[in-house]
């Protein structure tokens, strides 16, 4: 069983603060022209139970030349941390070094800014979604983290089976976000980032032709593991069974890593 199908193996125990890849429910939303969707009247109604249904309103008329008259649709469910684990506490360490800088001790420093909201106030996170919602994409290729722009959520006793969708993300406010309810493992955090990766990327085809054209076969499958050093692989499936690794070396976190906000501030 590998770490993608093991619950056990794609889950472990939740830190001191959130960290990318973290389970969490929050509201995300999606903004369309008006028309595009059915819109609620205000006042507006009560929370909508997490994973179930959307609130819709307009948000204003039509103004030309510039602004088409809008509509938002907002969902409230369980969603996926993707602001990488430096950004996430990237103000918050600038701030810690500015009053190490003043003459305040690293302790002082560090009980200072935690009270400081303004501080890392916006998380990128995306909805974790049921696979009936899955569109021009195979769910063998997203559970196997092979689809570009997906990362596949595994069953536990914890969390739903779904996906998440890239497409799908939306900066919220920290304040809006739960405590984790899963996260994620070391090793999946790994694929995460990799597929993270691929998708800003766009996985430029070209690159593929390229390294086609370098070997001289055709790259008919990908796969991402990690080895016993906890690098990251690429491991090309080329043509007639031959096989090609790309290794890429862990990137070092840039923040002292002692320095986090904690107690998901």
């Amino acid at each position: 069983m590998g770490v993608l199908s093991d619950p056990n193996a794609f889950y472990t125990s939740p830190g001191s603060d959130w960290a990318q890849g973290d389970l969490i429910i929050a509201p995300t939303a999606i903004l369309w022209s008006t028309g595009e969707r059915p819109t609620h009247k205000y006042p507006q109604p009560a929370p909508v139970p997490p994973g179930i249904g959307s609130v819709v309103y307009d948000l204003w008329n039509e103004a030309p030349p510039f602004t088409k008259a809008a509509t938002i649709e907002c969902f409230l469910g369980p969603a996926m941390i993707l602001t990488d684990d430096c950004a996430l506490d990237k103000d918050f360490n600038v701030k810690v070094e500015e009053l190490m800088k003043q003459g305040k001790s690293e302790a002082d420093a560090l009980a200072e800014a935690r009270l400081d909201p303004t501080l890392d106030t916006l998380v990128l996170i995306a909805p974790i979604l049921p696979y009936k919602e899955l569109r021009s994409v195979s769910p063998t290729a997203v559970r196997t983290a092979q689809a570009i722009g997906y990362f596949p959520i595994l069953e536990s006793d914890e969390v739903d089976e779904g996906f998440v969708d890239f497409g799908r993300t939306v900066p919220v406010s920290r304040r809006l976000m739960s405590e984790p309810f899963a996260v994620l493992n070391k090793d999946i955090k790994n694929i995460l980032r990799w597929k993270l990766a691929q998708h800003y990327a766009i996985r430029n085809l070209s690159v593929d032709a390229q390294i086609a054209a370098a070997v001289g076969k055709t790259i008919v499958a990908s796969h991402t593991i990690t080895d016993s050093k906890n690098r990251l692989i690429v491991e090309l499936e080329l043509e007639g069974g031959d096989c090609l690794r790309l290794r890429q070396e862990p990137r070092q976190p840039e923040a002292n890593p002692s320095r986090v906000r904690g107690n998901r501030g």
